[in-house]
């Protein structure tokens, strides 16, 4: 299945991933403004919160996915660490994967790309499922079943006919917000987390 990568995914994006195990990631498109590529949802006391990673933007040029580098010169890390803490401190989960997590930030990886693949990594192994995937070599190189864009931000995830919403136990509100960021899911349940998602 080819893909672009999203950054701490959706749980419409991640149960896509594991019905389709042969992945083919797409690195070779011109990165695209304002999409999951480098933001995500999470769910703190005052709501949903959109996490987003700073890039490194050169006015004027279109620049390839692999070669989108992170912007360092913003403090995005600690906001973002600050801001799962805030959401998630006191989920069942939070101290098993927080040391994960941060370990993984503070490897600061110089490209968008290498972080997001990181992360999924990372949330493969909590879920107990092999992670195996390829990169295009090449745009549009890809024969077979293709999501590129299907899951984007303009869009409401309930348009499509991807992901099933299942409610679960979360911090916060008392009416469940579904589809956020797997770490909604993974601090509240854990390796439970699988049986929402397939």
């Amino acid at each position: 299945m080819h893909i672009e990568l999203h950054y701490l995914p959706s749980l419409e994006y991640m149960s896509l991933l594991l019905q389709n195990p042969d992945l083919v990631f797409e690195v070779e498109e011109n990165f695209p403004k304002q999409t999951y590529r480098n933001r995500c949802l999470i769910l703190g006391s005052n709501g949903v919160e959109r996490l987003t990673i700073p890039v490194v933007h050169v006015s004027g040029q279109k620049i390839k996915a692999k070669d989108i580098q992170i912007d360092y010169s913003q403090n995005w890390m600690k906001q973002h660490l600050g801001a799962i803490q805030a959401a998630y401190g006191n989920a069942p989960f939070y101290e098993y994967f927080e040391p994960y997590l941060s370990q993984i930030f503070l490897r600061k990886r110089n490209f968008l790309v290498d972080l997001n693949i990181e992360l999924l990594t990372f949330v493969y192994r909590i879920l107990d499922t092999p992670f195996e995937y390829a990169k295009t070599e090449g745009f549009g190189e890809f024969e077979g079943k293709s999501y590129f864009n299907e899951i984007n931000a303009k869009k409401n995830w309930a348009e499509r006919s991807i992901y099933v919403n299942r409610s679960y136990r979360q911090c916060f509100g008392s009416e469940f917000v579904p589809n956020l960021s797997i770490i909604d899911l993974l601090m509240n349940h854990g390796k439970e987390s699988l049986t929402f998602l397939k």
